[in-house]
């Protein structure tokens, strides 16, 4: 089982969208799922409890925040139900977090590109470190830029990469663009893959343009995500052979 982990001080990163677009993604394309929700805030653990008393699909399993001294032990269980663990951790550098750390193949480091957001990542990127010191062993990190311009890279994205690459941090080629579809996803309890048919319905009775121009937002929602999963995965088995 690959572990996948999400980490940013800050709240607003994106940190949970992106790791609920990785989760159904991977589901999409036939790997089992499931998501381990840290985050204080249960987002993720909420949409899918929503879901279930609906009576509507949920194409992964959600597991709550357990005791701290049980992280290790929950993680490991998970091999058997699961080829991918995700876990949107929180915030704070407690003790279930670097649990969970220890456990993780791939971290990922969500923010916007602004140089407030590097300085919080770099913070995620020292407790990523330390937790490698302390179990003497490498933990893989990437950075991921979130919430960007769909259109174009912004001066402050550019310039924080290059930072960033002058200080050897590792960051991800693909970008999760800021978009309509996505705050949908918890706004509504949507996966983004239901919005087609979803919008589909709301255009009835509306212009062309105007159902093309939502159309085409949600088809540019599903292409960037479908992106930003195969680079996260393709990272990942490169890092485990390496």
């Amino acid at each position: 089982m690959y572990v996948i982990t999400f980490a940013n001080p800050k709240g607003g990163s994106g940190k949970t969208t992106s790791a609920m677009l990785l989760a159904e993604q991977i589901a999409i394309s036939g790997g089992r799922v499931a998501i381990l929700d840290l985050d204080p805030n249960a987002n993720i653990l909420a949409w899918a409890q929503t879901r279930e008393a609906e009576g509507r699909d949920v194409p992964f399993t959600v597991h709550a925040r357990p005791q701290a001294e049980e992280t290790v032990e929950l993680i490991d269980s998970l091999s058997d139900e699961a080829d991918y663990l995700i876990i949107d951790l929180e915030g704070s550098k407690d003790q279930i977090v670097t649990f969970a750390l220890s456990r993780t193949d791939l971290c990922i480091i969500p923010l916007d590109g602004s140089p407030m957001e590097a300085r919080q990542a770099a913070q995620a990127v020292r407790l990523v470190q330390t937790t490698a010191n302390m179990i003497r062993a490498q933990i893989n990190y990437a950075l991921l830029f979130t919430r960007t311009n769909a259109a174009f890279q912004t001066t402050d994205e550019r310039d924080v990469r290059q930072e960033m690459e002058l200080n050897n941090i590792p960051t991800l080629p693909v970008r999760i663009a800021k978009r309509a579809p996505y705050t949908r996803i918890f706004r509504d309890g949507v996966l983004l893959s239901e919005l087609p048919d979803i919008v589909t319905q709301e255009m009835q009775g509306k212009t062309a343009s105007v159902s093309d121009k939502a159309m085409k937002q949600v088809t540019g929602a599903i292409e960037n995500a479908r992106d930003y999963a195969q680079t996260v995965i393709a990272t990942l088995t490169k890092e485990q052979v390496t």
